[in-house]
């Protein structure tokens, strides 16, 4: 039976791109003394091994220890894979009962995580172990599919099943995109100098000042069409509490953003929450404003989204914790004076649209 399963999944991996590993050419897959083979898969800056295991010829234990040996090599030539991480697929093919896996802990700054689904041939199932990731580029369907082939009379009601359940909600996984945040610091930096440029041409608390640097204003931007300002006024700061309150902040949820949505996630989430901010605030208030903070509440919105979505802690900060962190803000806005509350909530709004839009995007590129 496995090798009957094997000559009909391997056309399919090699349609989808799959390679077979092997270090000996003259390798035969369909040897019936064969116990193991590996396919690789490169998907943006995911690499994905795809390991599928005769367990009529392996037990659990052997399984366990060679799992663990090939993790440790491959812990060896990681940096060699030019990726950001490592997904190993272990599909443990059985016409019998076997235990299920216990799943590996998923942790942010693992770089090699291990998935391992039991294929019971005997019954036409995948048996998936709670809390395990239940799809992986799309695996699950080809599996189903070379069912279908061996038997075509199978009950494909689980297949449906796992369909209309998915269909209904999304799954969204977590992992870090990058390893460092430039963007983040880089913006902290161009807040500070053209502060400092603002202090030395009239000081950044003169409304002068404020306008001639790009501030928001309602007239100017709608009357006189100077529709720049709701870009430029993100980068503006009125005094040096505001400069240091709002960089504080863009280094505590701009750098996990940048880190979990990548530099492009970070930067349209950036900019959309930062623009509907200055929006919302010429509509809402009668003063020039300015400053990064609808650009820094949609970053809170995004990493709330993505917190609860994935219900895991960003780098230490849950949902909770952002939420309440979210509910003094906007709530200090309402009761303290000369804080825009619009641009605010403007901000958060639109993060949190955006933010669930790119990480939409990235997990159906990715999973």
């Amino acid at each position: 039976m496995f090798t009957n399963f094997l000559q009909n999944i391997y056309p399919l991996f090699i349609e989808e791109d799959f390679e077979l590993l092997s270090e000996d050419e003259e390798f035969n897959i369909f040897s019936e003394d064969i116990d193991m083979i590996r396919f690789a898969k490169r998907e943006n800056t995911m690499f994905y091994i795809v390991n599928v295991w005769n367990m009529e010829k392996v037990d659990l234990d052997s399984f366990t220890f060679r799992n663990n040996a090939y993790k440790r090599k491959l812990k060896q030539v990681f940096k060699q894979l030019n990726c950001s991480y490592l997904i190993v697929l272990n599909l443990l093919v059985t016409e019998g009962e076997i235990p299920l896996i216990k799943p590996e802990e998923f942790q942010t700054n693992k770089e090699i995580y291990t998935v391992s689904w039991i294929l019971d041939l005997q019954y036409n199932k995948i048996i998936v172990p709670k809390k395990e990731i239940d799809d992986v580029l799309n695996i699950r369907e080809i599996i189903y599919k070379v069912f279908r082939i061996i038997n075509p009379s199978i009950d494909s009601q689980e297949n449906k099943q796992w369909k209309e359940k998915n269909g209904r909600k999304k799954r969204f996984f977590l992992r870090q995109r990058t390893n460092n945040t430039i963007l983040t610091f880089g913006f902290i930096i161009i807040n500070v100098i053209i502060w400092l440029l603002m202090e030395l041409n009239g000081g950044s608390e003169n409304i002068n000042t404020l306008l001639l640097f790009g501030a928001n204003e309602a007239f100017l931007i709608l009357g006189r069409n100077q529709y720049w300002r709701l870009i430029t006024s993100i980068f503006l700061h009125i005094g040096i509490s505001h400069l240091l309150y709002n960089n504080f902040a863009l280094y505590i949820f701009g750098s996990r953003i940048e880190k979990y949505y990548g530099k492009i996630g970070f930067l349209i989430i950036y900019f959309i929450s930062g623009i509907i901010g200055s929006i919302t605030s010429i509509f809402f208030s009668d003063s020039v404003s300015a400053g990064a903070s609808g650009a820094i509440y949609g970053l809170m919105g995004s990493l709330l989204m993505i917190s609860f979505k994935t219900k895991k802690q960003i780098d230490g900060l849950n949902a909770f914790t952002v939420l309440i962190m979210i509910m003094v803000g906007i709530g200090l806005g309402f009761v303290m004076p000369l804080i825009d509350n619009a641009a605010h909530l403007g901000g958060l709004l639109a993060g949190i649209i955006s933010g669930r839009i790119v990480l939409q995007r990235i997990n159906k590129r990715e999973y």
